[in-house]
């Protein structure tokens, strides 16, 4: 239930705050005609968006890693035509000219396209979530899949609460306010979208995107610097709630009677509500994001490494000890006293997948065995076994071997050259 919460809230809580930003923003500035075409654009947006997310699934259409890259870039752009507009004609949405009404439309599109760039982009991700609740030796009527169900489904949730606590804020604070908050979020989710392009590009397109050797060994970096940015947006709706709340502590506007000032008083009090409703939700989130992403993300002490032969440069293992189906963990210290695992799995018959314990998305956390099925350590993923010696996802990263009399023979070398992927 936790990993299932902590992945939903991680993945769609900075996509569904922009949608209450925008909303709130669109309501305030739009008449009640672009208000309904508006609702109109979201709902057909988000029909798009699950609809993508099910052609996907079943294969309909085909979906590469450069259509997220494509994806990120558009809303870069989006997001900053909407940041511009924001700004340049704050406090003139009022004016009723042809030219505001026009700028109007394309602000308010840009807006849409922003969010549903981020949505495309995260979406089908969460969509496929479900699919992979019931293991091989599992049901759907048993105690573990009602609780991934719930931690589904609160994930859902909170995101859901998020956007709203934001719009109900928004669409009551000036309009300075909403462009000032949409450029916070949006230079805090660009960072994050980026640090997400050079990991696509570093895990699926090297070869044909060169991104720099600097900047490529700093990518475990921004990882780490990622998760910070994360924390900052989630300060930064506790921030406007903490304000919200504390400036409507008191009654502003002018009444002449006694109906008048109850009806400010409650219109105070509803917004404080609304600030508390967000604040609660902000620290729901960070518990997510600290408590339940430890409890979701507690790595499983992994099986101790099985001998093997080695002589001079050439490490040999029979087969006869890896022949079970089962995996097997062995582990290799080089000069500098580094050790560098690596996994040997019967695939079927005489094929053997030959792999590093680690791979290019989640580092070194290795990989266990459960019932039967090969898990990533970090992100939980099974591993379909037929695949385990070739490159890309989660799969272990391809170590080179060959069958010599009776055995599976890998060399030192080889695993030296991958040495720099492991931290002990």
């Amino acid at each position: 239930m936790a990993k299932n919460l902590f992945e939903v809230v991680q993945a769609l809580f900075i996509p569904f705050v922009f949608l209450g930003i925008v909303s709130a923003q669109s309501i305030r500035t739009n008449s009640e005609k672009m208000r309904t075409w508006f609702w109109r654009g979201l709902c057909g947006m988000f029909f798009v968006v699950v609809l993508v997310s099910f052609l996907r699934h079943h294969r309909f259409i085909k979906y590469n890693q450069i259509n997220n890259i494509y994806l990120l870039c558009a809303s870069f752009i989006f997001g900053l035509v909407y940041i511009v507009f924001s700004w340049l004609f704050n406090g003139k949405w009022n004016e009723k000219t042809k030219s505001i009404f026009v700028i109007k439309i394309i602000y308010t599109v840009a807006g849409v396209l922003y969010v549903a760039c981020l949505m495309l982009f995260k979406v089908p991700v969460i969509y496929e979530l479900p699919f992979h609740f019931v293991g091989m030796y599992d049901t759907y009527f048993s105690t573990m899949f009602l609780f991934k169900c719930t931690g589904y489904l609160l994930g859902l949730l909170a995101c859901y609460f998020a956007c709203l606590a934001v719009y109900k804020i928004l669409t009551s604070s000036s309009e300075k306010v909403n462009a000032l908050s949409f450029t916070a979020m949006y230079l805090a989710g660009g960072f994050i979208y980026f640090v997400n392009i050079i990991g696509i590009i570093n895990s699926y397109y090297r070869r044909k995107i060169k991104i720099p050797n600097g900047l490529r060994k700093k990518l475990p970096e921004l990882i780490q610097a990622e998760n910070v940015v994360f924390f900052i947006a989630i300060f930064l709706l506790l921030i406007i709630a903490v304000l919200f709340f504390a400036y409507y502590t008191k009654i502003h506007g002018e009444y002449e009677n006694s109906a008048e000032h109850r009806k400010l008083k409650a219109f105070s009090r509803n917004n404080r509500r609304w600030a508390f409703f967000a604040l609660c939700v902000g620290i729901f989130v960070f518990i997510d994001m600290t408590s339940i992403k430890k409890l979701a993300n507690k790595v499983v002490e992994l099986s101790p490494s099985e001998d093997f032969e080695i002589e001079g440069n050439r490490i040999f293992i029979p087969l006869e000890q890896v022949s079970d189906g089962h995996l097997h963990r062995f582990t290799w210290t080089n000069e500098a006293g580094k050790g560098i695992r690596f996994i040997i799995v019967q695939k079927q018959g005489s094929s053997f997948g030959v792999g590093f314990d680690a791979c290019d998305v989640c580092g070194d956390v290795g990989y266990y065995e459960r019932k039967d099925e090969i898990v990533c350590n970090r992100c939980d993923v099974v591993m379909n076994k037929s695949t385990i010696g070739l490159k890309g996802g989660c799969n272990p990263v391809p170590l080179y071997s060959f069958i010599e009399d009776g055995g599976i023979v890998i060399m030192t070398d080889d695993l030296e050259k991958e040495a720099h992927r492991f931290k002990n």
